[in-house]
């Protein structure tokens, strides 16, 4: 019996014998069900009749300004903005704005909400905090078992139980008990390199973990790596938590458990110093000579005793004597891992470590004992001070260095610690060009007390935040940051490292609204001020460059132009009258093409569009062509495409050139300002409609001469002197230049009124 769903899911449903977990309810499947093979989608006979049933699209009173959309499968788990539980399987979800519901919650929309918890939920915003151990934003939720097999918290590896409060990243599976968040220590002094601490930091690369011989090319982009910067020794997050505790009379240093391999790259290169078989799991490793010891090739004891106790103590592979997920030696009384071997006695429960029993007398170090939070350096008040050689150098990379002059290199060139222009001794990197540091910006100390920040240490970062699509901001200078900064983590104070080699304070006092909320938008925005030579960021909305004021999102990638703020959230366009256009985000496909211009749109960029007819338009295209020009040559309306559409074109380079040729002369319009026929799809220079050089309108009792842009200040603000609508200072424009350009109008504006050409070439006047 198959049976075809009303909701999102195309492909029919059989009804058979199978295994699994459901998707909607996300419950075991143990008996008769339906399945899609092509999707691998199971649901229970129950779960199925019921989601034939359910709408496609919901209003919840939670989130009453989008609708929810049904989708039945989905490969990730998910967090419930109503419940903040852990959910899997079918959900309704608002494509705009990330609000999630798992079906019980979404079919609460009719159940009344005490008062108190319906102010509660309005005034709260999904709690996140950007962690220094994980590059994307961990949301708080809390813990429920949907699968057979528990998540575990990525720092101390235990079970996350039902009704834990957690951070969790759902697309890495990397999880944080609350209590967790405190622990992660940023450096310490560990036993696999005693020379010097390790640092938790980002960084890209192919080498391999000095601990496993793993590469960490696969996990480096979303967790973090603890190393060495001075040895170039890296070792994974998880393998850092790992300590050399067993001393054996076959080697002459401590061993390493490790419980298993994780790649078949270790497996095949891990192989046993005694038996010379592979070793896959349960076995020891000196880290520092490269040696693995199957735990039976060892020969320890199957049987042992103990002073401390009087019963024998039998060899085990694993214990866990209750579900606390909290487990201890009984002789050193530190915490044990559950999945590791242990001495137990069988007859009271008395469990203790190999090392505890095999060294009796010695102490056992622990993860706490043996790893020793170090200070980088001694607070010095004289943060100026660059003659003292940090004990490791701060920049991350594969690459060796090397020293030049920085006079011989050609064109600008900008330091990629402070964003600052070159000048003077600097370092670069042979093998990546765009990599420069000032001198003093490769010496910079890790941990420094500056008098901006007087009450708490600061300490650098090489990449803040790790997601290198966010966004931060000096809380000196409010220049947003791509560049090296220093954090405090306490208080979450930024000082960017120009910043930092200040003596004056830089705070700029702000004439613009510092935050606010933005109907494109669910989060608060953020004021800064976008100036970085090296990256360009884009504008959300526009997809344009920006460069001065901004807005943007500090737990998202989201920023815009401040201009852009003011864009009306419905607008209607001359040459669509009929309906109002709307900005909504736009789901990328090749064949979505704007309206006016030949470009299509980026995954998740905004647009106007009509809800009634297919009609979508960048917001560029759908704010500047607002006025049409009407002319002898041509039958229809032309719209101007000048320098804000070119600055979006160029981002478009995979576009034809054929799109963008005149109708008239068959040369390229591309670069340069153009009209454009929207009914036709067919473009022409100005100098090919013809627009007249020089002309006399009813408007201004002089003649208006045409110029390709006109800015008469600084203040960034223009407007057209006959429709006293605001233009570009960059697009043409007529201008009166016997009135010292005084009155300036749109061409539009103009040439609707106009009475008389005097010149169509250039600097000709003839009366």
């Amino acid at each position: 019996m198959d049976i075809k769903l009303a909701c999102t899911h195309q492909n029919s449903l059989t009804y058979w014998y199978g295994e699994g977990r459901c998707d909607v309810c996300g419950e075991e499947i143990s008996h008769l069900s339906y399945n899609c093979r092509r999707c691998n989608v199971w649901l229970h006979e129950s779960c199925a009749n019921k989601l034939q049933h359910l709408p496609l699209e919901i209003i919840h009173p939670l989130h009453s300004h989008h609708q929810l959309k049904l989708q039945l499968h989905r490969p990730l788990d998910f967090f419930c903005d109503k419940c903040s539980y852990i959910s899997t399987g079918s959900r309704y979800n608002c494509s705009s704005c990330e609000f999630i519901l798992d079906l019980k919650c979404a079919s609460s929309v009719n159940d009344p909400l005490p008062e108190e918890e319906w102010r509660s939920f309005k005034d709260r915003e999904k709690k996140t905090i950007l962690h220094y151990s994980h590059s994307h934003l961990l949301i708080l939720f809390k813990y429920r078992k949907i699968k057979e097999d528990d998540y575990n918290c990525s720092w101390c590896d235990k079970r996350l139980l039902d009704s834990d409060v957690c951070y969790g990243c759902i697309e890495c599976e990397f999880f944080l008990h609350e209590v967790c968040t405190d622990k992660i220590p940023r450096t310490f002094r560990h036993p696999f390199h005693p020379s010097h601490p390790f640092r938790l930091h980002y960084r890209e690369g192919t080498d391999d973990c000095h601990a496993c011989g793993e590469s960490l090319f696969l996990r480096v982009l979303d967790s973090p790596l603890y190393g060495c910067q001075m040895c170039k020794i890296n070792v994974h997050f998880r393998c850092a938590k790992l300590l050399p505790t067993l001393k054996h009379k076959c080697h002459d240093h401590l061993l390493t458990y490790f419980g298993k391999i994780y790649t078949d790259f270790q497996r095949e290169h891990f192989e046993c110093k005694i038996c010379k078989m592979l070793c896959d799991a349960n076995f020891y490793r000196c880290v520092q000579c490269g040696f693995n010891f199957h735990l039976q090739c060892l020969q320890i004891p199957s049987s042992a005793t103990h002073k401390y106790h009087r019963h024998q103590l039998i060899l085990m592979d694993s214990v866990k004597e209750d579900d606390s997920e909290e487990y201890y030696c009984d002789v050193c009384e530190e915490e044990r891992n559950p999945n590791h071997p242990v001495y137990c006695c069988k007859k009271c429960t008395y469990i203790v470590h190999i090392e505890c029993v095999l060294h009796e007398g010695l102490a056992r170090q622990s993860m706490d004992s043996k790893v020793l939070i170090v200070k980088e350096m001694e607070h010095n008040d004289d943060i100026h001070d660059t003659s003292q050689q940090p004990s490791f150098l701060p920049a991350i990379h594969d690459c060796p260095y090397t020293y030049v002059i920085a006079e011989n290199l050609k064109g600008k060139r900008y330091c990629v610690g402070c964003r600052l222009v070159l000048g003077g001794l600097s370092y670069f990197c042979r093998n990546c060009p765009w990599y420069h540091l000032h001198e003093k910006c490769s010496k910079l100390q890790y941990e420094i007390q500056h008098p901006f920040h007087s009450n708490h240490p600061l300490n650098l970062y090489l990449r803040y935040p790790p997601d290198i699509d966010m966004f931060s901001i000096c809380d000196e200078c409010r220049d947003i940051s791509r560049g090296f900064i220093y954090l405090c983590e306490e208080c979450n104070f930024k000082l960017d490292v120009k910043c930092v080699f200040s003596e004056v304070s830089q705070v700029k006092k702000m004439e613009r609204v510092t935050e606010l909320y933005h109907f494109t938008h669910p989060h608060k925005l953020i004021l800064g001020n976008s100036s970085d030579p090296i990256d360009e960021i884009l504008c959300t909305i526009c997809e344009l460059p920006i460069l001065g004021p901004a807005y943007f999102c500090p737990n998202c990638r989201y920023i815009i132009h401040g201009s852009c703020l003011g864009l009306p959230q419905k607008m209607q366009v001359p040459f669509h009258l009929d309906h109002m256009l709307v900005i909504s985000h736009v789901s990328y496909t090749q064949e979505l093409r704007c309206y006016a211009c030949p470009m299509g749109f980026d995954n998740l960029k905004f647009a106007y569009s009509c809800e009634q007819c297919d009609v979508k338009l960048h917001s560029v295209c759908a704010n500047s062509l607002r006025r049409p020009l009407k002319c002898e040559s041509h039958n229809h309306n032309l719209y101007y495409f000048g320098t804000s559409s070119q600055s979006l074109f160029a981002k478009y380079k995979y576009v034809p050139d054929s799109l963008f040729h005149c109708s008239e002369c068959q040369k390229n319009c591309r670069g340069h300002p153009f009209y454009r026929c929207l009914e036709c799809a067919i473009n022409f220079h100005l100098e090919c409609v013809p627009i007249p050089q020089i002309v006399k309108s009813r408007c201004h009792i002089h003649p208006l001469v045409m110029k390709d842009s006109f800015v008469e200040d600084d203040s960034g603000e223009y407007y057209c002197d006959v429709c006293e609508e605001e233009r570009c200072g960059n697009d043409h424009v007529y201008c009166c230049e016997e009135c010292n350009n005084l009155f300036i109008a749109h061409i539009e504006c103009i040439l609707a009124k106009e009475e008389k050409v005097i010149s169509l070439e250039k600097g000709v006047v003839s009366s």
